[in-house]
């Protein structure tokens, strides 16, 4: 018996996770076969993975019993495309990202689903062990990843809303604020944002010479970008906290985008939490990109607010005990000068 994770549960697992697993030869009907929930498996579940908020969801192929202690069983009889069942540890599956982004399509917004999908497509992982609550990782799955599979298993619920939060999901953000910011300034009026669309992110230009010696690099990362126009967005994550070398790298890093002709807006974290800053960002990039913004839909600012109260940060899908303890005992080996070591 093997515990498969569904919706929620799988989706923390994949927050956090450094790796996508390869799939294996078993048919995925045989694996949802083999799942199921036992008093014994939730407890080696907790044990293993206590990031995981309760209760915890699991999938099998079909539950006619009372729900267990902790736990949310979700049944379902309908044939999967392979590769929807990934292991992640002994024991343990859980929904591959794509098909788990269906399960939360669900249940959530489409501004969520854009945000969470957008995580899956970066390359960060949530680690509040690391500096900053974040570690560095390959994109769990892209955009064209999940629309294969949504076209592979075109009747799963959730398909729908997906398939309409693909238009607006970010890849290969460094992290959750540059995907927020991506969506206040990218998404339309109708979901809370200025509708401010083709940026490129973090995508590698190739600078002059003269812009080469500037940076004292080959390549230049700009975090926004929209390469026709010139014209790049840095968002700067409270300058007070960095390394005065960071500093200077930032510093260069503008300088060489300036010389080879790029106008640079940057963005602090203050600004961005703010609707008033954001909107005068806006303003700012529409007038160098020639573009009037259309802000004036009825219930503009009502689903601002919507996509404002929803924030950038992912902590909410974690443990939240467990998150509390972590960054505690990581902020206490910090005042020493250790460093600590992840433990799940």
């Amino acid at each position: 018996m093997r515990l498969i994770l569904y919706g929620p549960t799988a989706l923390a697992w994949w927050l956090t996770a450094r790796t996508r697993p390869e799939a294996r030869g078993t048919t995925d009907d045989s694996v949802l076969q083999s799942g199921g929930v036992s008093a014994t498996g939730l407890a080696y579940l907790r044990e293993r993975a206590p990031f995981l908020p309760m209760p915890h969801h699991v999938l099998t192929r079909l539950w006619n019993r009372p729900q267990p202690p902790g736990c949310r069983v979700h049944s379902s009889r309908r044939p999967y495309p392979r590769g929807s069942f990934l292991r992640v540890d002994h024991g343990i599956l859980a929904a591959c990202p794509e098909l788990c982004l269906a399960h939360m399509a669900q249940i959530l917004s489409l501004p969520q689903i854009v945000r969470i999908g957008s995580a899956l497509c970066s390359e960060f992982a949530l680690d509040p062990t690391s500096r900053g609550g974040l570690l560095r990782r390959r994109p769990l799955t892209d955009v064209a990843r999940i629309e294969s599979y949504l076209d592979r298993c075109p009747s799963v619920d959730g398909s729908r809303p997906l398939r309409e939060a693909l238009l607006f999901m970010t890849e290969h953000a460094y992290s959750p604020p540059e995907v927020f910011m991506r969506m206040v300034l990218g998404l339309p009026a109708r979901f809370g944002g200025f509708g401010l669309t083709g940026s490129t992110v973090n995508e590698r230009l190739a600078p002059t010479q003269r812009a080469q010696r500037v940076a004292g690099r080959r390549t230049l990362i700009p975090d926004l970008c929209w390469p026709e126009e010139k014209l790049v967005v840095e968002y700067d994550s409270n300058a007070e906290h960095l390394a005065p070398s960071q500093i200077t790298q930032d510093a260069k890093k503008r300088l060489a985008l300036e010389a080879d002709g790029y106008a640079v807006v940057t963005v602090t974290t203050s600004q961005l939490a703010s609707t008033e800053s954001m909107e005068t960002v806006a303003r700012e990039i529409g007038r160098r990109l020639h573009r009037r913004l259309r802000i004036r839909a009825s219930g503009f600012h009502r689903r601002q607010t919507e996509l404002y109260r929803i924030g950038w940060s992912l902590d909410g899908y974690l443990d939240q005990q467990w998150l509390t303890r972590q960054r505690a005992k990581t902020q206490a080996m910090a005042s020493r000068g250790e460093t600590a070591e992840p433990t799940w």
